[in-house]
């Protein structure tokens, strides 16, 4: 079933994409009726805010005039409009962050589920890591989305307003400002509108030593958000492998790397903080050097006689609006950088994921009929060095074959590739098609959850009865766990490593595939248990394909044939 996450494609060239394959899907998915509503909203707001501020300022020279004659009555009169377009001018922003919000947190969510239908597909978080493609892609969907879609909205709704206002106070300052006459010998120079020229020139001023002191930050964000993925996943790793770690006494060395990774994410905060700090000095300075010339521009109007008191305050308050404005641009010079380096590291995710869901496999892989062929089968490191060649192998139903040779030899390779997650190679293999298959590597992924949940993996737990459950532990020798079903816990961590391997040999018994590939799945078990369970599996499961890489003699008992692999053997 085509789901909403599913409207966003991923580029189908080589190249990687635009920012706006990033925004353009979800404001042509099935939502973007409600997204377009919010966001008309939120500019309805924006648009009565400008207004409720042009009335303020004609509001606050009519009350500057009304001051300087001591008009009581208009004095009460102005302040009364002036408290009541300030009340709306306070409570309509409150309502617009709201709806940005909501906004920001639905294009969130339909985003990240797009990017994680994607990653989980093909399967491609796997591809991704297999061939380092990118790091942190995990990361990136959980973190840098939110941070993409709320800087964007903010970026976008503050931009519209800022073209309103200026556009608004533009018109104003002009009308108030009126011409500024220069004499020049015999001639006057008039020029209409001087006040506005004169902001506009010491906007763009600022804003081209903006971008010129400020632009390295876009680098240095986008390095930031790496170095801090980094750090967060080495933590990670350390929790997760913990026993392992104490076992080889490794916290000194591992708190070295922890800490040398942190110098990293220093390294990089200090950088930004000069860079930003160096922006900053320039900008106050620039601004402050620059402070008294609206009043400066203004009074040869008041001199003249050409304005009063009132109209006085009415220009630099314009003047000051259209100014603070204007401002935005070098006020969000950060966080544009900041939004550029979110959206490069959520293309290059995009770019990885699509030339994962792109890349050409040497291996073709077919499924039909009930058997499994590999025919003129090499497989290859993904560096090009051949691990082994298979010219011809054939699998029937019911069969077992036990996989043996060196290290190196490509065992587990084989099974990848027979599972269709190998691509490195020549040759062709068939699967059969429509029957349940089960992989069972040395050390098998358990779940955090109920000890259901692991045991039903990647089926749902109410897949299977209690009695289902209790029996597939017995039958793998954990009837000691069968009153911990409903128990929650971190298996990984909890079992141990021949624990582990029981377990999953308990999926085999509770899922009774009609293809079973077990790769050295009981390694960590001592022979009498291997033997028990294997003895289990054959008398459980006797029309169950079975193939075992495995490196004891002992297994071959248990299967009809051997298939027996050569490293970098030729064609």
């Amino acid at each position: 079933m085509k789901t909403q996450a599913d409207n966003q494609q991923l580029p189908n060239d080589g190249n990687r994409p635009g920012i706006w394959q990033l925004i353009r899907p979800y404001w042509v998915s099935s939502e973007r009726w409600l997204a377009f509503a919010l966001l008309g909203l939120i500019l309805t707001i924006n648009f009565t805010t400008t207004y409720a501020h042009v009335a303020l300022n004609k509001l606050h020279g009519g009350l500057t005039d009304a001051l300087v004659a001591l008009d009581w009555p208009l004095i009460s009169m102005t302040m009364l409009k002036t408290l009541g377009i300030g009340v709306v001018s306070t409570i309509m922003p409150l309502i617009s962050v709201l709806a940005i919000e909501y906004l920001t947190l639905r294009w969130r969510t339909w985003m990240t589920k797009s990017f994680i239908s994607h990653w989980t597909r093909h399967p491609a978080y796997y591809q991704l890591e297999r061939d380092n493609l990118i790091t942190n892609g995990d990361q990136r969907i959980a973190e840098d989305i939110k941070l993409f879609t709320d800087t964007t909205i903010n970026l976008f709704t503050n931009i519209i307003y800022v073209v309103v206002n200026v556009t608004t106070f533009t018109i104003i300052l002009w009308g108030l400002s009126g011409a500024l006459s220069i004499p020049l010998g015999e001639r006057t120079l008039t020029i209409p509108g001087y006040m506005v020229f004169a902001v506009y020139l010491y906007s763009f001023a600022h804003l081209a030593l903006t971008h010129w002191l400020g632009k390295v930050l876009i680098g240095v964000n986008m390095h930031r958000q790496t170095v801090e993925a980094d750090f967060r996943f080495l933590g990670m790793q350390m929790r997760e492998n913990a026993e392992q770690i104490a076992f080889f006494g490794g916290g000194d060395r591992e708190g070295q790397r922890l800490v040398s990774r942190f110098g990293r994410v220093r390294d990089n905060t200090l950088l930004m903080m000069r860079k930003t700090f160096k922006l900053s000095l320039f900008q106050s300075m620039f601004a402050q050097v620059f402070s008294p010339l609206p009043m400066l521009l203004a009074l040869p109007l008041l001199l003249s006689g050409k304005i009063t008191m009132g109209g006085l305050t009415q220009i630099t308050m314009a003047y000051g609006t259209l100014l603070s404005t204007l401002a935005f641009f070098q006020q969000a010079y950060q966080s544009f950088t900041n939004w550029v380096a979110l959206a490069n590291r959520l293309r290059d995710l995009l770019w990885a994921l699509s030339k994962a869901r792109d890349q050409l496999a040497g291996i073709s892989l077919t499924r039909q009929g009930t058997a499994l062929f590999c025919d003129g089968l090499t497989l290859f490191r993904p560096d090009g060095v051949v691990l082994s060649h298979l010219p011809h192998w054939q699998v029937n139903a019911g069969e077992r074959w036990v996989v043996t040779g060196q290290s190196g030899s490509g065992k587990s390779t084989l099974l990848r590739a027979c599972a269709g997650l190998w691509p490195y190679g020549e040759g062709s293999i068939i699967a059969p098609e429509g029957v349940r298959t089960l992989f069972l590597p040395q050390k098998s992924y358990i779940p955090v959850g109920t000890l259901k949940s692991a045991l039903a993996y990647p089926l749902e737990p109410e897949s299977f009865t209690d009695q289902q459950y209790r029996q597939a532990l017995e039958d793998s020798c954990l009837a000691e766990r069968a009153d911990s079903l409903t128990e929650s816990g971190r298996w990984q961590q909890v079992l141990s490593g021949g624990e582990q391997q029981r377990l999953a040999m308990a999926r085999v018994f509770l899922h009774r595939p009609d293809f079973i590939f077990l790769d050295e799945a009981t390694s960590a078990l001592d022979p009498d248990t291997e033997y028990q369970l294997y003895q289990t599996l054959v008398e459980k499961l006797p029309d169950s394909t079975l193939i075992s890489v495995a490196h004891r003699k002992s297994l071959e008992q248990f299967h009809h044939h051997i298939l027996t692999l050569a490293p970098g053997q030729d064609k």
